[in-house]
């Protein structure tokens, strides 16, 4: 397997003070609100929602920043057929010998190019391949979650930039348990969805209502 090799574009940000930090940080947050005005415009029901199609949409944009930070890793096959790494392309250290034969290379467009039911079976067909690959969709998918946090929490403060802010009465103990566990209900759902093999959504609410048979204050 070989994907084409792309220049890295990982600027670093030169930081003079924490005066300097400060005003480079409320940059970011500025742009990140336009960034998220942007999406609703586009998108109505964003950030109450989030549609197959946009989520879709974000996901390639996310994955060309993720390749461009993340590069691609190459292997060569050892003499007893073990995949050993040589390096990253991102890394500015790493040159490849030229000579050398039998490059295997590996990067997040290619592991997010195969289908659930590929990637499944190349479980069975090149375990080696599947571990790797399991890597880059496992860093990925989280890569996904925390942007399409970040960009949600952007447009909620649009929203609620005019917004008093509310004082709620404290949830008792209980009723914030109950919160938690409905949150990690709905991760375990929308983990197993992705292929979390680490995830059931059945087992995690025998082991709630296990919880709450014994816990009942």
């Amino acid at each position: 397997m070989k994907a084409n090799q792309t220049k890295p574009a990982n600027a670093v940000l030169q930081l003079k003070s924490v005066k300097d930090a400060a005003y480079q940080f409320a940059r970011t947050g500025e742009t990140s609100q336009t960034i998220a005005k942007y999406i609703m415009e586009q998108d109505p029901s964003f950030p109450s929602e989030l549609s197959k199609e946009l989520k879709a949409d974000l996901s390639a944009g996310f994955m060309l920043r993720a390749h461009e930070l993340w590069g691609i890793d190459e292997y060569r096959l050892g003499d007893t057929g073990v995949f050993i790494k040589l390096g990253n392309t991102v890394d500015p250290n790493y040159k490849r010998d030229t000579e050398l034969k039998g490059i295997v290379q590996f990067n997040v467009i290619l592991a997010m190019s195969m289908s659930q039911q590929e990637f499944g079976q190349l479980k069975n067909k090149n375990p080696q391949e599947h571990a790797i690959m399991k890597d880059w969709r496992d860093k990925f998918s989280k890569y996904v979650f925390n942007n399409i946090a970040q960009l949600k929490s952007a447009a909620r403060l649009l929203i609620n930039a005019d917004k008093p802010r509310e004082r709620t009465a404290n949830k008792n103990f209980t009723e914030a348990l109950n919160d938690a566990f409905d949150t990690l209900d709905k991760r375990a759902k929308n983990a197993e969805a992705r292929g979390d093999e680490t995830a059931s959504s059945v087992k995690f609410r025998m082991a709630r209502d296990a919880f709450f048979n014994t816990y009942n204050p």
